[in-house]
């Protein structure tokens, strides 16, 4: 779920705007979403990037946009998908995603996907890899 939150600076005053939530409402083997992070820009648009999978799709990497003035994708966009399953406790070291400081319309997204070539630990194999995506949401 998100909030969006317009400030009021001179009069200190805080109100809600708009919200919204993340989901697949497929019937049959739904997409789970977790560890999310976003950004958003001086104009306003949001990047969320987080892991996802489903009964018949390994853990992946995905994004999903808004922008400022409402419209949104339909559905969240794959970026790597998942090629082994995950059978650790352990997932979501981390999500970041950024603005590029060099293009206020770019955003930058670092997510975790699964990997049968993950690197080996010393308390054990973690079959994760890490996937970095630039997503252009401006003009």
């Amino acid at each position: 779920m998100w909030l969006k939150f317009n400030v009021d600076v001179v009069g200190g005053s805080l109100s809600h705007s708009a919200h919204g939530r993340i989901y697949d409402n497929t019937s049959t083997q739904p997409y789970y979403y977790y560890v999310p992070s976003l950004g958003v820009n001086c104009a306003g648009d949001m990047v969320i990037g987080f892991s996802g999978s489903s009964a018949t799709n390994y853990i992946g990497a995905f994004y999903w946009w808004r922008f400022a003035n409402g419209s949104m994708l339909n559905r969240p966009r794959l970026i790597r998908a998942g090629l082994t399953a995950f059978t650790n406790d352990r997932w979501g070291d981390y999500s970041a995603t950024t603005l590029d400081p060099t293009d206020d319309w770019s955003f930058w997204t670092v997510q975790e996907y699964t990997d049968p070539a993950g690197d080996p630990h010393q308390d054990g194999y973690f079959p994760w890899e890490t996937v970095v995506a630039r997503i252009k949401a401006g003009p």
